[in-house]
């Protein structure tokens, strides 16, 4: 030990550990740079699952009044959040302006903003959840929106900031989720700031992907497709229930949500389209051997009709809770020869989440 120090003081060893202290010094600037590129990578990279703005998809333009998506893409180019998440908002929140009743929380208009969010924190009965006691004429006061810092926005150019006008709504949303990191890339950050629940964030991403060409990703496997691309969770199968045989099994819809696509199973002819009983607005495809797929509780009638050719993934219609239906779900069945069939085998290589009990996995 003392010769090594005694070393360390000659010129020799003083090089020595001077090189030593530069190379420690340059490895950690280097793990520190790629640990940044890392993290940013990360941060950049926003929600994997979720795919940024687009083409709207044929989902989105049998879902989506037309005479919103202008101020969804307006909203878009002026705070940078993606249309589609805008959209997928307004339906989650209002079935887009179809359903403007206050919440049981207290939250308002056609993208349901607290009052409290939309004129501003500041206002002296501002607390709790955020309802206030704030009047119809503060609400619409951009003065008063100004002096407390609230995100309500005159969208249309009336000079009345109104939670109520779909298109002030819209374009306020937007600024609200822009500020809380959309425009960024953190959605799913900025959507639990809306509304404090990952169910919500779920459910408005898996619409927000439904109304944008190649959101939805559709899977194959030996030339076979998931029938419901945002729904993946089996929470029925087929067994005796309620005394009778279930004949297919039940996929959930996220969040209980009506709209989200179904396609076809495999390519075919379609042989049944309308209301069928206890499955309700149901379309059947035969395609060829025997084998027919059923697609039960649509939200409405397929826009297919008998004889018509489909190819596997092609949209026929959007989930629903028709007929004898205990919520949002498609009940799908696989028939051999006119007489039902498990689906399960042919499902299991999509790797779906199974929620019911009584299932074995084959």
């Amino acid at each position: 030990m003392k010769a090594l120090k005694a070393f360390a003081k000659t010129p020799v060893g003083m090089k020595i550990l001077l090189i030593l202290g530069m190379a420690l010094v340059l490895l950690i600037i280097l793990i520190l740079f790629l640990g940044g590129m890392f993290i940013g990578a990360l941060s950049q990279s926003g929600d994997a699952s979720f795919t940024r703005g687009g083409q709207i998809s044929a989902v989105g333009l049998a879902s989506i009044p037309a005479e919103f998506l202008e101020y969804y893409h307006e909203a878009e180019e002026k705070y940078g959040v993606p249309w589609n998440v805008l959209a997928a908002v307004h339906r989650v929140e209002t079935v887009f302006s179809t359903n403007m009743s206050e919440s049981s929380a207290g939250a308002i208009g056609a993208m349901q903003f607290m009052p409290c969010t939309w004129v501003g924190w500041g206002h002296p009965t501002c607390k709790g959840l955020g309802k206030g006691d704030i009047s119809e004429s503060e609400l619409k006061d951009p003065a008063v929106i100004a002096q407390y810092g609230g995100y309500g926005t005159d969208g249309d150019g009336d000079g009345i900031p109104d939670p109520w006008n779909t298109h002030d709504a819209i374009i306020s949303a937007a600024k609200y989720l822009a500020a809380n990191g959309a425009a960024s890339g953190n959605i799913e950050k900025a959507l639990f700031q809306y509304n404090n629940s990952q169910q919500y964030v779920d459910e408005v991403l898996a619409f927000a992907n439904d109304y944008v060409e190649g959101g939805t990703q559709v899977v194959s496997a030996e030339g076979s497709v998931w029938p419901s691309p945002q729904a993946t969770i089996v929470t029925s199968g087929f067994k005796i229930r309620w005394g009778k045989q279930h004949a297919g099994v039940d996929i959930a819809a996220p969040g209980d949500s009506t709209g989200l696509g179904i396609v076809a199973f495999m390519p075919g002819t379609v042989t049944f389209s309308g209301v069928r009983g206890g499955y309700g607005n149901c379309i059947m495809i035969d395609h060829g051997g025997g084998l027919v797929t059923l697609y039960g509780h649509m939200q409405s009638p397929s826009p297919l009709s008998v004889g018509e050719q489909v190819e596997a993934g092609q949209l026929i219609g959007k989930i629903g809770n028709t007929g004898s239906s205990q919520g949002a779900h498609l009940h799908f069945e696989i028939r051999i020869n006119d007489s039902p069939v498990d689906p399960l085998p042919y499902l299991m290589a999509f790797g779906p989440t199974i929620q019911d009990g009584d299932i074995q996995e084959p």
